[in-house]
């Protein structure tokens, strides 16, 4: 599988198509898992782009070292927006740095196939319930939608499930203080849960070095940390640690990718 990939990107890289409009990274991601321990996650991702559609393709390695795909994603594009159709993630409103944070935030499931539809700041995503079975059958939609209010940058994202009925939101707001300093935070709520409703991050940022607090409304404050990403020429890097004020636990993380 890695040398078919390779060959695959090298090829690209080489012919003219490349030149006009095939983009991506190759990288590396350390993390530390449920059992304390740090591992190595390898990345390639591919991005191809035209006057009128795009593709994407992301590949990751298992617990097993094994390649495995990730996500993907086809679509085209119009002149406000884009629609597309894959196994791409979701668009509802997250926190967190690169991987630490976002600890109190409700997070839909991303995984499953999908359409997305674009425009301007306005993105619908509907999931297949499995596409393997059922093509007309969605479990869950997703809304997003974002608006400039002066100095802010103002979001707001709702995921429904089709067959409950429950409806989880996200609320956003980020704006800059000064030329270096910037604030943004995330709220959540989840109309189905008991306890932990409502989570919350606040993140500060100071040209490359960003800080973070999170809780909820049964714990005010849970978690801290702090991240620091740059990039130089094709090298793209961070580094960065949580700290959980209950458990004592620090988590850290760190990355480096190399673009084309």
């Amino acid at each position: 599988m890695y040398k078919i990939l390779l060959t695959i990107l090298a090829t690209l890289l080489f012919s003219n198509v490349a030149k006009a409009g095939i983009s991506g990274a190759v990288g590396v991601d350390f993390s530390e898992n449920a059992s304390d321990d740090i591992i190595a996650t390898k990345d390639i991702d591919l991005n191809i782009s035209s006057d009128i559609g795009f593709a994407s393709i992301a590949v990751i390695t298992n617990s097993s070292d094994q390649l495995v795909l990730d996500e993907y994603a086809v679509g085209v594009k119009h002149t406000h927006g884009t629609v597309s159709y894959g196994d791409q993630g979701d668009i509802f409103i997250g926190g967190g740095l690169e991987v630490v944070g976002a600890d109190t935030l409700e997070n839909p499931s991303a995984d499953g196939e999908s359409i997305i539809l674009t425009y301007d700041k306005t993105s619908i995503r509907t999931k297949f319930t499995d596409t393997g079975t059922d093509v007309t059958d969605f479990d869950t939609i997703q809304l997003s939608q974002f608006v400039s209010l002066g100095k802010v940058e103002a979001g707001v994202s709702v995921d429904h499930n089709i067959d409950t009925d429950n409806n989880i939101w996200a609320v956003s707001g980020a704006m800059p203080v000064t030329e270096k300093l910037s604030l943004s935070s995330v709220a959540t709520y989840d109309d189905d849960n008991t306890t932990d409703k409502l989570g919350y991050e606040v993140i500060t940022s100071v040209e490359n070095v960003s800080l973070f607090v999170n809780g909820s409304d049964d714990d005010s404050l849970q978690n801290a940390g702090a991240g620091y990403k740059s990039s130089y020429k094709d090298l793209d890097w961070y580094v960065e640690a949580g700290y959980n004020y209950d458990s004592k636990d620090v988590t850290p993380a760190a990355g480096i990718s190399v673009n084309f």
